[in-house]
């Protein structure tokens, strides 16, 4: 296992001659790396905390049940909530031909989560080595009721919207606002967004601050507090948006380790 904050360079090196290898992240405060692209494909998951990646037009916010799949050249970031625990598994281009070539949720069920910790953690003969990252490669499938928590829309202007309030996803303009700004009709703003995003302007800005709640929940913060700084005036209705979106009130998520909610 690589301890390593520049964990590319380093992993690279040890990925030689097998078929991945894992790069472990522990952090106590909230977290996050800048940009980065390799050949490598990766798969980003976690045992403790929130990990949030940013992957091609995507956005996710990964539980411990779930894991990214983020194949080699595709930009990304990642940012981790405090007390997290992630991992970064390195794989040689083309070992796992059966998952696609864009970013995608994949299950990370137990099996697979023990041998990527065995691989990690014991000293084995190198034919075993490789039987174990092969079976490991074998079992990741694409999970197939995960949906993407946001996707980004593709027009330069909408696109602009939509990282301007990832950004600062308290702001409280209105479509309206937003048209004005990027010089378009607000008609063909609220168009837009349903067309390359599948929700409307509100709908994907309340999913926007319920998935940027999850990294300063996870990190102790309260839940009246992150209502607060994501733009809520009245806690109530960030609760009312958070269990719609995540399947139950931030109390009974963070309460609840091994919860897998809707829509992940």
């Amino acid at each position: 296992m690589i301890d390593d904050p520049t964990h590319v360079s380093t992993a690279l090196k040890r990925i030689q001659g097998f078929l991945l290898t894992s790069v472990r992240h522990a952090s106590r405060s909230v977290r996050s790396w800048d940009v980065e692209t390799h050949r490598e494909d990766e798969l980003i998951w976690s045992t403790a905390g929130v990990a949030r990646v940013r992957a091609g037009d995507s956005v996710w916010t990964v539980p411990a049940q779930r894991a990214v799949w983020v194949p080699g050249g595709v930009p990304h970031t990642i940012e981790t909530s405090a007390d997290s625990l992630f991992y970064a598994t390195f794989l040689e281009p083309g070992v796992a031909a059966h998952l696609p070539r864009h970013a995608i949720i994949v299950e990370l069920i137990p099996a697979v989560r023990e041998l990527l910790l065995l691989n990690a953690a014991v000293d084995m003969p190198v034919e075993t080595r490789l039987r174990l990252q092969r079976l490991a490669i074998e079992l990741l499938q694409p999970s197939p009721g995960a949906q993407v928590d946001l996707r980004l829309p593709e027009t330069p202007r909408v696109l602009f919207v939509a990282e301007q309030i990832l950004e600062a996803p308290d702001g409280s303009d209105t479509t309206a606002d937003w048209a004005d700004r990027v010089g378009m009709p607000a008609r063909e703003l609220s168009r837009a967004f349903v067309a390359e995003t599948g929700l409307s302007f509100t709908q994907w800005r309340i999913r926007a601050r319920v998935r940027a709640s999850l990294v300063p929940l996870a990190s102790g913060q309260t839940v009246a507090a992150t209502a607060r700084s994501l733009g809520y005036a009245n806690p109530s209705t960030f609760i009312e948006h958070f269990r719609s979106i995540v399947g139950s009130t931030p109390a009974a998520y963070f309460t609840d380790p091994e919860r897998s909610p809707k829509g992940w």
